[in-house]
């Protein structure tokens, strides 16, 4: 048998464990009770039809011992036991018949065994080939022992024709229901599948969202929020640009550019999560990350020019690894005011808008190769704590001359 259909008859016998003990309990009680009324009834074999009910209300209590208290061995053996009941119940049923017959009781004794038919196929979870194995043994071991006393005739075809009768009718109802119960149990175990399929579909999509945005921004979409778009009064921008990049990837393969690339973005991003900045995004050969959003924090300027500082030392170890690869970092960053979000509708970027954000990229393209390049913003904020190259004042674009400082790594 294959394993999930031997799955799903151990899971039927358990669903229907508690309906089995009341069953079994049942049978007991009115084995018990005809064994009362045998004193009144058959008070000439009572004491010989005693020890039959009393071997059948034991096999039926050690049935009901193991389905209460070994669950894990029942849902083992149960057809076993349960056949074992169903045979004791109906050869305990035939041998009385025996022991009556003389009495004139024999020809109608039998309906004792139109119980144990229900027992066999509808009233526990026996399997239907189980079922069916007994309840046959069962009809021919009745007709076998009508050969040992005088029945009429017509009596023993109206006997065989309630029992083969109620033998039909039940087994089409358990066949019918073990059916109908192992088809759901398919269709439940398909559909937990697919939604184990589903939701592993939605993890590595959500998966995929928290790779391209931040954490909170990824959680508000997920949830189901429409346009973002945050403004923050207190942020730290940095852009980092490649020098010799263009010169670079005209010398080397297509391959051996994206290989360079991945693992200098790769080693960046590393620093970014060391420090707590958030990467927004690169362009070409340029790196720009943020720090105070969306989550704030205090100590912004800090972070960023330690990951400035990181960066350049990052560089230093990949020019080694690459054999003297001929690329220099160039960073800028400015402290202020931005206002972030996410635009676009089929492919989602995060981006920030806001003079910090162009100052910032300026602080870069007028930067010196090699070293990090921070404004007068940023630079009252961290002055403290790295030390320092004042530049002076340099020109920017849209701004005029700004005074600007040049971190010393």
């Amino acid at each position: 048998m294959p394993n999930g259909e031997l799955t799903n008859y151990v899971r039927l016998v358990s669903e229907t464990r508690r309906s089995t003990i009341y069953a079994l309990s049942l049978a007991t009680v009115l084995y018990a009770v005809f064994g009362v009324l045998d004193r009144y009834i058959f008070p000439a074999v009572a004491n010989n039809i005693l020890p039959i009910r009393i071997g059948f209300i034991l096999i039926t209590g050690a049935a009901l011992v193991f389905i209460q208290f070994f669950p894990s061995f029942y849902s083992r053996w149960a057809h076993p036991i349960l056949s074992l009941v169903g045979a004791a119940g109906g050869l305990g049923i035939i041998w009385i018949i025996f022991l009556v017959s003389p009495y004139n009781y024999g020809d109608a004794y039998y309906a004792g065994l139109i119980l144990v038919i229900a027992y066999c196929f509808v009233f526990i979870p026996l399997r239907f080939k189980y079922a069916f194995v007994l309840v046959a043994t069962l009809i021919v071991a009745y007709n076998f022992s009508l050969l040992l006393y005088s029945i009429p005739f017509p009596v023993v075809v109206s006997n065989n024709f309630f029992l083969i009768s109620a033998a039909v009718i039940c087994g089409i109802s358990s066949l019918n229901s073990q059916r109908l119960s192992l088809k759901r149990y398919v269709d439940e175990a398909l559909i937990l599948e697919q939604k184990s399929e589903i939701e592993a579909s939605k993890q590595r999509a959500d998966n995929l969202l928290r790779q391209i945005l931040p954490d909170p921004i990824a959680d508000r979409l997920l949830n189901g929020s429409g346009q973002i778009a945050d403004g923050y009064a207190d942020v730290t921008v940095l852009f980092a640009d490649l020098c010799g990049f263009t010169e670079y990837s005209s010398s080397v393969s297509p391959r051996a550019l994206v290989k360079a690339l991945n693992r200098i973005f790769s080693s960046f991003d590393d620093v970014a999560t060391s420090f707590g900045v958030e990467k927004v995004k690169t362009i070409g050969d340029a790196y720009m990350a943020v720090c105070g959003l969306p989550l704030e924090v205090d100590d912004h300027p800090e972070r960023m020019v330690k990951m400035a500082l990181g960066m350049c030392t990052e560089m230093e170890k990949i020019r080694t690894e690459f054999n003297g690869i001929d690329l220099e970092i160039r960073i800028g960053i400015h402290t202020g005011p931005c206002v972030a979000g996410v635009i676009g509708r089929n492919r989602f970027i995060y981006d920030l808008w806001g003079d910090t954000v162009n100052i910032a990229s300026r602080m870069e393209s007028t930067g010196v190769t090699g070293r990090i390049q921070i404004s007068e913003a940023t630079y009252l904020r961290v002055k403290n704590h790295f030390e320092f190259d004042a530049r002076g004042q340099t020109q920017v674009k849209g701004r005029g001359m700004l005074t600007t400082y040049l971190v010393r790594t």
